[in-house]
């Protein structure tokens, strides 16, 4: 990576998940996504691990796989020390990758971990989490998911869910808005918040998908100082039969960018949690160069600034 060249943030990929269950090792894994050496190769010295803890989990032991999983988070950072560091803070993000390690951070993707239960969002805080995804595409008792179909919901965020909302606040957790239904995402924005994020969506106006997001709220994202991490998933990008390329992706970036300026792009690529993958895009090797081809004016921003900015914001 050429000195002059930005380090890169990634705000989520699912690798956990592969380590945990099937074996995989972030030195090595090369039936997924994302491993150590092609972190270095695509320029990606932070990575934000998601701890997405499955429905099937419900409803009694979903806090419980969440903390096995920042365990196993754990256990990879203590095998590869020399090579990596959980960090929580930007002030250690920017000392870890100075040292030239990776700086592992922690997001929880779905509200479900917490099991209704304030406690378990401390706990889980407490164990490094610096953001988490409201909902997945499940529904809760206390928060609306983006799915329709996925039985009884409340309309956005109930009481409780307000309450998760400023006790997060609190804690120093970011509210990420990826996955949420309109109203939900409604309902954050009218409370008084440092900036929220979308870890990993598109833009709706390119592709029509619940998982993505319109242009009056990309609007209120860049107003609010939020950012969004651009998602790599084929069907997030296009909806062509045979899938998405990294052409589709430049387009979101640019709309992204027309809608909102350069303060509200960032990457968030799912990798290791999507199934299939764009052309040009097959692993996070390729992310440097797909920058390279993102003019934002702030180069910067793009690679980690924005997601730092908002994560001291937090702090």
């Amino acid at each position: 990576m050429p000195s002059e060249a930005p380090f890169l943030l990634d705000c989520h990929a699912d690798t956990i998940v592969k380590v945990i269950d099937d074996g995989a090792d972030l030195a090595s894994n090369p039936a997924g996504h994302i491993d150590l050496d092609r972190l270095e190769q695509g320029g990606v010295r932070v990575q934000f691990f998601a701890i997405w803890v499955s429905p099937e989990y419900l409803p009694d032991r979903c806090f419980e796989r969440a903390m096995a999983m920042i365990d196993t988070l754990e256990e990879q950072a203590a095998k590869h020390a020399d090579r990596m560091r959980l960090c929580r803070s930007r002030s250690e993000i920017e000392a870890c990758v100075a040292e030239g390690k990776l700086a592992a951070c922690i997001g929880i993707e779905g509200g479900h971990a917490i099991e209704g239960d304030l406690g378990k969002l401390r706990a889980l805080a407490a164990r490094g989490a610096r953001y988490m995804t409201l909902t997945w595409n499940n529904h809760l008792d206390w928060a609306e998911s983006c799915q329709r179909n996925r039985g009884d919901a409340p309309k956005g965020l109930t009481d409780f869910g307000r309450d998760v909302v400023h006790e997060m606040h609190r804690l120093g957790m970011i509210v990420d808005l990826s996955h949420v239904s309109p109203r939900t995402f409604d309902d954050v924005m009218r409370l008084d918040l440092p900036p929220p994020i979308c870890s990993h969506s598109c833009a709706r106006s390119l592709r029509e998908h619940v998982r993505n997001v319109d242009d009056q709220r990309l609007e209120l994202l860049a107003d609010r100082g939020g950012i969004l991490g651009l998602c790599l998933l084929p069907s997030f990008l296009a909806g062509r039969v045979e899938g998405a390329s990294i052409e589709d992706a430049l387009d979101h970036a640019d709309h992204i960018l027309r809608v909102g300026g350069p303060g509200l792009l960032a990457l968030g690529s799912d990798f290791d949690g999507i199934e299939s993958v764009a052309r040009g895009l097959e692993d996070v090797s390729k992310l440097r160069g797909f920058v390279e081809r993102i003019d934002t004016g702030d180069p910067v921003g793009l690679a980690h600034g924005n997601v730092l900015r908002v994560l001291q914001a937090w702090e």
